[in-house]
């Protein structure tokens, strides 16, 4: 054979890998815990793509409550592959995923169809919006603990200001950060520093709760979040009014 046979041969060989769509996905089925049975493995694997002997295919459980930081980051893990209903099938390339298919009417002729999404031309915005979500369910999960650590604090207010930042935050996402994570873990890093008595760096860290709380607040005074805002900020200031009567 000559080199420019191999060669042509070694170059159909390398685009017909790469226009096979099983050459580069994956499969991860998200289920809920516990119901990850033989049956149900059986019958994905059944219906998956036969290009290879067996088609790899992963399975990850979500549990029904959210307790620990762990189980947060699986399901919103499931949130950005676009998983609405569980269980589903996610396919994802080297891109990341781009389809999830619900189990109960999952078919060989859909698994394939959905091989088309992967060239959609809205799937980088799709998978911007998903991950956004994603990053603030997270955000959401992480202030509810109970005990948090000086530096996990400090961490989960960055974050919150990033989110803030975030070209995919609308009024109401910044609203609900201002007023749900980043004023109660502003508040929370000012009790953590908080001795028995005012030092001008708690007062600072204050006045730097109430600004974050009175922004949220005016994005949309009159909106449902704008009204808490100025409901907490008032109670804010009747306690600190109450507060000087003993100092």
């Amino acid at each position: 054979m000559s080199n420019g046979s191999a060669l042509f041969i070694s170059i159909i060989s390398a685009a017909a890998a790469i226009l096979s769509p099983a050459a580069a996905e994956t499969y991860t089925v998200y289920l809920l815990a516990g119901n990850d049975t033989p049956l149900l493995r059986s019958t994905v694997q059944q219906i998956l793509p036969t290009e290879t002997p067996e088609t790899e295919c992963r399975y990850v459980e979500i549990s029904a409550e959210c307790k620990s930081r762990e189980e947060a980051e699986v399901q919103a893990q499931a949130m950005e592959a676009g998983v609405t209903h569980l269980p589903s099938l996610v396919i994802a390339d080297e891109q990341g995923p781009y389809a999830a298919l619900p189990l109960h009417n999952l078919s060989a002729e859909n698994v394939q169809k959905a091989h088309e999404l992967s060239t959609a031309e809205n799937r980088e915005i799709e998978r911007d919006t998903r991950s956004h979500a994603a990053a603030l369910y997270l955000l959401c999960a992480a202030c509810a603990h109970s005990e948090l650590t000086g530096e996990q604090v400090a961490e989960l207010i960055a974050e919150s200001r990033n989110l803030l930042e975030h070209e995919l935050s609308n009024e109401e996402h910044k609203q609900f950060i201002g007023l749900r994570c980043l004023y109660p873990l502003l508040m929370l890093q000012y009790t953590q520093g908080y001795q028995g008595a005012h030092t001008p760096a708690t007062e600072a860290k204050l006045l730097e709760a109430i600004a974050a709380l009175e922004a949220a607040r005016d994005l949309n005074k009159d909106s449902r979040l704008g009204r808490q805002a100025h409901e907490e900020r008032e109670r804010l200031r009747m306690a600190r009014r109450e507060a000087r009567k003993y100092e």
